[in-house]
């Protein structure tokens, strides 16, 4: 979270040191209420998503990667709109992960794989035109879909443990973002952006109690044999976990 802060304090003194020195002469861009935004970038893998470690149930066992996303501006007055933004984003999971058994499984390894998270965000947007430096920053929030072995649940019905279920993660997730670059119009413009992104994606299920077969029983007392019905216990798992990412990236956004 320091490095994170870190990274954001540089970045803004930045913009503030661009603000200052731009010529106070503003361009007024007309008629450009909306805008579309294309960006694509590192992922840099931050706290428990990128933890290692059994003990801590909220480890993403994580490696740094990649993301894109794709952003709609509608823009009002005084340079203030709201923004809806789709970002796709994937972590490949550790190397190590490749001969890592989570708890409660009876056979396979965590990785290799990855994850991949989509958000979807809403939210405030600040953008505007100083000359030829653009400048934006955005606060949102929405849901996160998370698909990782990490939500996989071993199946109790299945009595040979080999049968596992792939689920989905979901959650509340954020966005916050700044940036900066050049406007070679009132239409265009290329930026770096600086964005911290994450959620608590989780999964709950529950395995009720089902029966898996019959075993032969013979009474002690009279020697008769009967089969009898096998029920498995009933299971319930609840997985939560934490994405947290800082990423830098590169955009173009064109307004209209």
């Amino acid at each position: 979270m320091k490095k994170a802060a870190f990274f954001l304090i540089l970045f803004f003194s930045g913009v503030v040191l661009v603000a200052q020195i731009t010529p106070e002469k503003t361009t007024t861009v007309k008629n450009r209420h909306m805008g579309l935004e294309f960006s694509g970038g590192y992922s840099l893998v931050m706290g428990n998503y990128g933890a290692f470690d059994k003990a801590n149930k909220k480890a993403g066992y994580t490696a740094s990667g990649w993301q894109g996303q794709l952003t709609f501006d509608w823009m009002g007055k005084r340079d203030f709109g709201m923004a809806l933004q789709y970002t796709y984003q994937k972590n490949p999971l550790q190397d190590s992960t490749e001969f890592l058994v989570p708890d409660g499984w009876s056979t396979g390894t965590l990785g290799p794989g990855s994850w991949s998270n989509h958000y979807l965000l809403l939210g405030p947007v600040y953008m505007k035109q100083l000359g030829k430096i653009h400048l934006d920053a955005k606060i949102m929030g929405g849901i996160v879909i998370s698909s990782s072995a990490n939500f996989t649940t071993p199946d109790p019905t299945d009595s040979t443990g080999l049968k596992n279920d792939v689920n989905l993660g979901t959650g509340f997730a954020y966005g916050i973002s700044a940036g900066v670059g050049y406007a070679f119009s009132s239409h265009i413009a290329v930026k770096f952006n600086l964005s911290l992104m994450g959620g608590w994606p989780g999964k709950s299920k529950k395995y009720s109690s089902q029966q898996i077969g019959y075993e032969k029983y013979t009474d002690p007392s009279t020697g008769i044999s009967y089969t009898k019905p096998v029920y498995s216990a009933p299971v319930e798992y609840e997985i939560k976990k934490v994405v947290f990412t800082l990423n830098p990236s590169i955009g173009l956004v064109y307004r209209f």
